[in-house]
């Protein structure tokens, strides 16, 4: 189940990392299982009910966005913060209660995306996404606080730099 979880968090995280904003629907869709995985990874210890759980939910939200785009990105922006400010806390060292840092980064990313929602999308992609690749990276190998941010930094920045040139080119 290990190796399971870690391909498929990496999986997630690159996808999310560099065609979030492009492909929409498999965002949200990512975003709703990283989500979900997580909550029954810390909650509940993982498993396989989670896993399954986690793409049920993905694919609840994967058709959610096809059809309420702006309503979705709103609450894509809250997941995304939820995933992704505890993993990034995580990787300088700071365990605060998952559960409170899970809120505060909903809160943010939902004011992220209602106010700048295109570039709210690509930042929230982005970091949602190099998180995640990091984070599993790092549990699994533990590459320490100085690699792991390094790597996060790096995969944050080509996750936009990938996005924001797709952007630019459809306008």
């Amino acid at each position: 189940m290990d190796w399971i979880s870690l391909i498929l968090s990496i999986a997630a995280g690159l996808l999310l990392l560099f065609a979030g904003r492009r492909f929409f629907w498999l965002a949200a869709a990512l975003v709703a299982f990283l989500f979900t995985f997580n909550l029954f990874d810390n909650l509940f210890g993982g498993g396989w009910l989670g896993l399954i759980v986690a793409v049920v939910a993905g694919a609840i939200f994967a058709w959610l966005a096809t059809k309420f785009v702006k309503i979705v990105g709103y609450i894509v922006g809250a997941l995304a913060g939820a995933v992704g400010l505890p993993i990034f806390l995580g990787l300088f060292g700071i365990d605060w209660s998952w559960l409170l840092t899970a809120l505060i980064g909903a809160v943010l990313g939902f004011v992220l995306m209602f106010r700048l929602f295109d570039w709210s999308l690509i930042l929230l992609t982005s970091w949602a996404g190099a998180n995640a690749v990091t984070g599993m990276v790092n549990d699994r190998w533990a590459l320490g606080a100085a690699i792991a941010t390094i790597l996060f930094i790096v995969l944050f920045a080509a996750g936009i730099f990938v996005q924001s040139r797709d952007l630019k080119a459809k306008k």
